[in-house]
């Protein structure tokens, strides 16, 4: 033991051991609490979002979700300035379907003046594509599979077979029903403290995060192996397999 014969280090490093699992502990249970509260919010507002669709301010229950919180209080306590709440709605939503078609911005990228007049969100100069076989990410749970790979883009949608590969370009704590089908799982952006790394370690699933243009890479069908302990993932012929 490296504090054999050191009695008053022994007796440090027990209080320091001791309190930070207190903390940590404390941690876990005040995200907990808070995660109970935006739970409790969100069934506020659709109860809301039913009872404006009820008086026909609202088209759906779920359009309240395209408004802001001001402007829903606002409304109910008179002292919003625009009362069309269906039209503000419609617009957003317009809006969030324009959102979806365009491609997704840059990691990193600069912007000029009026933040969304004239910007591209694209990279100065875009990194060269990786050539070969391999790739490297950031291994965040150790482990090597090969499977098939199922890229999916929205996790209401999938439709992801037991023992596949699941990529994704990121990931949230609404894609947790899908990780325990998964064998691996690559994840194009992300770190070792993203919600991908950290719910693959807890289930113990082979995974690397921040592997570059995976969605692109990779396709549904395609063979990898992906090994999570050095971060890389080997797309597979048919020799291989």
């Amino acid at each position: 033991m490296a504090l054999a014969g050191h009695p008053l280090r022994q007796l440090t490093f027990r209080w320091i051991l001791t309190n930070a699992r207190a903390r940590v502990r404390d941690r876990e249970n005040l995200r907990f609490e808070r995660t109970r509260v935006f739970g409790r919010v969100r069934m506020i507002f659709v109860e809301l979002g039913r009872r404006l669709c009820a008086c026909d301010a609202l088209e759906e229950p779920r359009d309240i979700f395209y408004l802001e919180v001001d402007e829903v209080l606002g409304f109910v306590e008179g002292t919003i300035s625009a009362t069309n709440l269906e039209g503000l709605a419609a617009l957003r939503k317009a809006e969030w379907e324009r959102y979806g078609r365009m491609p997704a911005p840059a990691d990193r990228f600069e912007t000029r003046g009026i933040v969304h007049q004239g910007n591209a969100f694209a990279a100065p100069a875009p990194a060269p594509e990786p050539e070969g076989e391999e790739r490297r990410g950031i291994g965040c749970c150790p482990g090597r599979v090969r499977g098939q790979v199922r890229v999916v883009v929205d996790p209401r949608r999938a439709e992801l077979r037991a023992g596949e590969v699941l990529v994704a370009m990121r990931t949230d704590p609404g894609w947790i029903m899908l990780f325990p089908l998964a064998s691996g799982l690559v994840v194009e952006r992300g770190s070792l403290l993203s919600h991908s790394a950290i719910v693959s370690r807890e289930l113990g699933i082979p995974s690397v995060i921040a592997l570059g243009g995976a969605t692109q890479w990779l396709r549904d069908g395609d063979w990898v192996e992906l090994d999570g302990s050095a971060g890389t993932v080997r797309k597979l012929h048919g020799h291989d397999r």
